[in-house]
């Protein structure tokens, strides 16, 4: 536990200010904040707020994805069931299939901004703020300056009850209004036509911010506008609803190039050594790197590595490292299966494995 260097009641002192004085403290630590009924965290490192949790289901990873229309109900429950210590729901997810590296980064930073965001409104409780050496070690973080932080939080407190009158749902279906009733003067911004370009009479609102490149309240305030312009209106209606799709092929396709060398390397040496001994030079190698990437997989019998696993283990990192990441553990493994088998293989078989380590991944293994 870190040392306490603040404390207070939220009926003395508001949620922004309190936001506020850390940030000018520049200290790393966490931030506490207690009511009845909830209990909400928010982590810093040297003044900027870089992470937040929170005890309230409805604030959960899992809730924050159904009410983006991001996983079902169900895929919630089961990836649920299968949370442990050390294994969060966002990489079971991805293990599952489910969610791809680029949505989980993408859900985890906004469902850390909608809990910051969501304490704005609260009045009652307490807070403390407890100073530690070491930052918290998220690999998720915001990078979005505190300050722009407090000041979209007051922004959003001060416009929600508005949006909220003009669109008191997300599952109604906005409709175009007739060309006659609709002010010719009014200009709209590229990023605001792009939003009207989605409003077609069968996407909901919720489907609307689904495919919106702006956030949630952005999108809202931009349909919000459009209410008020006259350009667009929100009678009662049904619900739509798609997924998002990444292509993951990136990934995929460096798991896959390798699990094929991997698979003739096994080949190989089924061909010279006995089972249990291939198997233990390929659990040797595994031993041999073992790092977050490479947690929870075990070669297959064929000589393939999991996937999903991989793919999952990879996912809180940033979109830029991952792929870095995955290849050079693939490549540490090769790399050791190379020099282990060459001990077990003629000149011809070694020569062949380079050739179609140079063709498949490149030169760097081996």
């Amino acid at each position: 536990m870190g040392e306490r260097i603040l404390e207070g009641v939220l009926r003395a002192v508001s949620v922004p200010d309190v936001l506020t004085f850390v940030n000018m403290l520049k200290k790393t630590g966490t931030l506490s904040l207690r009511t009845e009924t909830s209990v909400r965290r928010l982590y810093w490192e040297r003044g900027e707020l870089v992470f937040a949790s929170s005890n309230l289901p409805e604030e959960s990873l899992g809730s924050f994805l159904v009410r983006h229309g991001r996983i079902t109900p169900d895929q919630n429950l089961q990836s649920g069931l299968q949370v442990e210590p050390g294994k969060r729901q966002g990489k079971v997810l991805v293990q599952m299939g489910i969610l791809t590296p680029k949505q989980l980064w993408w859900a985890v930073k906004n469902q850390v901004l909608e809990i910051v965001y969501g304490l704005f409104s609260v009045r009652e409780g307490t807070f403390f703020f407890e100073e530690t050496e070491e930052a918290n070690e998220e690999k998720i973080k915001l990078s979005t300056s505190t300050t722009n932080i407090i000041m979209e939080g007051i922004r959003r407190l001060d416009e929600w009850p508005r949006i909220k009158e003009l669109i008191p749902s997300d599952h109604l279906v906005p409709l175009l209004t007739p060309s006659e009733v609709r002010d010719p003067g009014v200009r709209f911004l590229d990023g605001e036509l792009e939003i009207l370009a989605l409003v077609d009479g069968r996407r909901s609102v919720r489907n609307i911010i689904y495919h919106s490149n702006l956030d949630e309240f952005e999108t809202l305030r931009v349909l919000m506008a459009f209410v008020l312009a006259r350009y667009v209106q929100i009678p009662g209606g049904g619900a739509g609803g798609e997924e998002d799709e990444e292509d993951s092929q990136a990934l995929e396709g460096l798991v896959d190039r390798y699990n094929q060398l991997f698979e003739k390397i096994a080949f190989e040496l089924g061909m010279r050594l006995p089972a249990g001994e291939r198997e233990a030079l390929f659990a040797g190698a595994l031993d041999s790197v073992r790092g977050g990437v490479l947690d929870g997989t075990a070669f297959q019998g064929s000589g393939h590595l999991p996937p999903r696993t991989l793919t999952a283990n990879v996912a809180d990192l940033p979109a830029e490292q991952r792929y870095a990441a995955l290849h050079g553990a693939l490549d540490n493994v090769l790399s050791f299966l190379l020099f282990e088998a060459g001990k077990h293989l003629d000149a011809d078989q070694r020569a062949g494995l380079y050739r179609l380590v140079e063709e498949r991944v490149g030169a760097s293994a081996g």
